[in-house]
């Protein structure tokens, strides 16, 4: 039998009895003879994962665990005395708890990394992990194993330079100054556990708890590992930081620890994990709402952390949520801080894209080389905001589908924040290079929180909302003034900076028409209940009525400037004869104005150029198309309804025709957008198809088809070759509402919005790169 690890499992497997009665089972009592270099070789040479685990020892790595717990729990008494010779000593049994203990943090970080589960959810052997590692520490044996493992006079004896002397030195003075009798289990990290204690006696006005991070042994078989934890103290520590920073004081580190304060409070992702309970799933992964509320709580708090840590002439490159601690400020208010700064290099040269755990939040450029990079925490930051807006992460990193939906503003910032070229990031976002980065970042991030706000779309729904939304407008112009109200004072702060200026304007623009398409809806919706209501030969009339008629001299029966216009070929009152018109102008009013009101009036195809450009010619016709919903149907009712009402196939084959032009006009404009972005490179187009324009791409068949029928059959109710224009006018009207005013308005609302949503930032930060090119010919320094 072979020394070290195979020995040891050995020992293991006949402690626990599975090999009980075989020859040649190891006695237990040989590790009694083991000393601490022994522990040291066997622990580094465990495997790191679970396959290789299994084929080394032909046994599952939970079932390994939950078999020494099962002994150390109970087995481990010998009543009798009849095999005490096969029985560990104290010291033996303390190193195996240690043992135990370095399994269970191995398999919490393989579930944790590997398989996406949340550290304190992790269970093994019947327990959670956490649970089983108090209590392995809990033990004095397991403590004194530790100390022994660990303590600068075991892991030393190098010769070196006088730094590496200095911090040998530095680390054992501080190691002795701990009260190591008062070790307690804190938490798993990903490549450590974390263990907290007292000092003997307060130093230098240090807090008197510490936190001491100790590498999992197998880990530290990794040079690059091995060498970070060494010199972490070096390289992140700093003697005169204060509880004031951000960043945890590091007090010292060595070959397999590092010491730091305490910071109290539950790590962010514990917070969210919190926060998150209860929280029912949406009917539709679209509608999952951005917590607004979140965002404004936790997001800020981050970035002000970030701002002082930038402050400090220093940052993180491994900004994940177990790397962050949630605490108080004092006012009522969250106060956030970092742990494990530096380069964490298990994540070097993993697959780009969002990967499970903590993973997800390393900029994709320290993944490649595993350096640390001015840029890795902007990227790092904008995955973090999408984890506290509550929306998972997408599976190739892009800025998931809900904030365009949300807010295009905020999806924006993120988009500029996660480019996987850190070249590109804060392309768009206006940034001073020579300022605070996350101060600016931080005022951008509350202008656009405080947009979303307004918005109001991410309240929970009431009977009466989901009635509402209903409608054709669905609270669009309400929204729009209220942020358009939020815009104006945000410029007046900013003192008319060129971004504010720009979104301003924008807002301006895009209300006017809202307000437009819905005083037209009302005034052909108000138009069509009075003609409606003399047909049936009610005496009703609106006020604006009797206003014209007042102007023009004329009193009832006859409506003055409306009567005047109106052929002779189409009577009123007459109900039956009036009855398709009615029916179709009414439907296609309501349907073309809650298309425009709740898809396209917060989408503009056109981005601010930069100097000298113009925007490209799809992006024109677009924005075009988009803009004539917003006028043109109500023209196409009014006609039949006030000249004549044989007119209306004609008028609807028109409308359906002209949807479909501005259809086509924004997907040309948006597949041009994608691929021109993808062509440059930009990462926040996802490589192969997007989803949510597929939705728009579907309704091209569906109008096709849904034209020809019209064309057809209006064209032989106007040549009087077919009679049955009731039954045509029912059909029409019934495609009107339950296709188009139902689904395609209404369900497919959110797709829409976020499928050209995403094309028109793509345009925008292709308008931004070639701005940058044009500038860098002209200054090649």
């Amino acid at each position: 039998m072979r020394g070290g690890l195979g020995q040891l499992t050995a020992v293991v497997r006949g402690l626990v009895g599975r090999e009980a009665g075989r020859d040649g089972v190891e006695p237990a009592d040989r590790l009694d003879r083991w000393r601490t270099r022994d522990w040291h070789a066997a622990l580094l040479d465990l495997p790191l994962d679970e396959r290789t685990y299994e084929a080394r020892f032909r046994a599952p790595r939970a079932r390994e665990i939950e078999d020494l717990w099962a002994w150390w729990t109970g087995a481990g008494e010998d009543p009798d005395g009849s095999g005490a010779a096969t029985r560990p000593g104290p010291v033996a049994r303390g190193y195996l708890g240690v043992y135990l203990l370095t399994l269970v943090a191995v398999h919490c970080s393989d579930r944790v990394r590997f398989h996406g589960d949340a550290r304190r959810e992790v269970t093994v052997a019947g327990v959670t992990a956490e649970d089983l590692s108090r209590r392995l520490v809990a033990d004095p044996a397991v403590r004194r194993a530790l100390v022994a493992l660990h303590a600068p006079a075991e892991v030393a004896g190098r010769t070196g330079s006088p730094a590496e002397r200095e911090r040998g030195e530095r680390a054992r003075r501080e190691w002795d100054g701990l009260d190591l009798d008062s070790l307690e289990f804190y938490r798993h990290g990903t490549t450590s556990f974390i263990l907290t204690g007292r000092c003997a006696e307060p130093v230098r006005g240090r807090t008197v708890r510490f936190a001491l991070k100790c590498v999992i042994h197998p880990y530290l078989a990794l040079p690059a590992i091995a060498e970070a934890t060494r010199g972490y103290a070096s390289e992140h520590g700093r003697p005169d930081a204060t509880e004031g920073s951000p960043a945890a004081p590091v007090w010292a580190s060595h070959d397999s620890w590092i010491l730091m304060d305490l910071i109290e409070g539950p790590t962010l992702e514990e917070y969210l994990a919190h926060r998150s309970t209860g929280r029912p799933d949406p009917a539709r992964e679209i509608l999952r709402p951005v917590d607004t509320e979140a965002l404004r709580q936790v997001g800020a708090p981050l970035l002000r952390a970030l701002a002082e840590l930038e402050g400090e002439g220093r940052r993180h490159d491994d900004l994940a949520p177990s790397n962050i601690i949630v605490g108080t400020d004092g006012a009522g208010g969250l106060r956030l801080r970092f742990v494990d700064l530096g380069v964490n290099h298990l994540h070097s040269r993993s697959i780009p894209g969002a990967l499970p755990g903590d993973g997800a939040y390393v900029a994709p450029e320290v993944r490649q080389d595993g350096t640390s990079h001015r840029d890795a925490d902007l990227y790092s930051l904008g995955m973090l905001l999408v984890a506290i807006a509550g929306i998972p992460h997408t599976a190739d990193g892009t800025v998931p589908d809900q904030f365009y939906v949300a807010s295009v503003g905020l999806a924006r910032l993120l988009e500029d924040l996660t480019d996987a070229d850190p070249r590109r990031r804060l392309l768009v976002v206006p940034v001073d290079p020579a300022r605070n980065r996350f101060e600016q970042i931080l005022r951008v991030f509350e202008d656009e929180v405080e947009i979303l706000e307004q918005d109001g779309r991410d309240r929970p729904r009431g009977r009466f909302q989901r009635v509402r939304d209903l409608s054709p407008g669905a609270g669009t112009v309400g929204r729009q003034r209220r942020m358009l109200q939020v815009r104006s004072a945000q410029a007046a702060r900013a003192t008319g900076t060129a971004a504010h200026v720009v979104h301003l304007r924008q807002a301006r623009r895009l209300r006017r028409w809202a307000w437009a398409c819905a005083v037209l809806l009302w005034g052909v919706t108000a138009l069509a209940l009075t003609w409606w209501s003399r047909d049936l030969g009610l005496s009703w009339q609106a006020r604006w009525f009797d206003v014209l008629d007042d102007v023009s001299g004329r009193v009832l029966p006859d409506l003055a400037f409306l009567d005047d216009v109106r052929s002779a070929g189409s009577p009123v009152p007459d109900l039956l004869g009036n009855l398709p018109v009615r029916l179709v102008t009414v439907t296609f009013a309501l349907v073309c104005a809650r298309l425009y009101l709740n898809v396209f009036a917060e989408v503009s195809t056109i981005v601010a150029p930069v100097r000298g450009s113009r925007p490209p010619v799809r992006a024109v016709v677009a924005e075009a198309g988009l803009r004539s919903l917003a006028v043109l149907p109500a023209f196409y009712a009014l006609v039949p309804t006030l000249l004549h009402r044989d007119l209306w196939p004609v008028f609807t084959f028109v409308g359906i025709l002209t949807v479909a032009l501005v259809v086509q006009a924004c997907l040309g404009f948006a597949h041009d957008a994608n691929e021109r972005a993808r062509a440059a490179g930009l990462s926040s187009v996802p490589r192969g198809e997007v989803p949510t324009l597929g939705r728009l791409e579907g309704w091209q068949p569906v109008v096709a088809l849904y034209l020809v029928p019209v064309a057809v059959i209006g064209t032989l109710l106007m040549l009087d070759v077919v009679q049955d224009e009731l039954v045509y006018a029912g059909f029409v009207s019934l495609i009107n509402v339950g296709i188009f005013y139902l689904k395609s308005a209404g369900t497919d609302a959110p797709m829409i919005r976020a499928g050209l949503g995403r094309a028109v930032l793509a345009a925008e930060r292709l308008e931004r790169l070639r701005g940058e090119t044009r500038r860098a010919e002209r200054d090649p320094r």
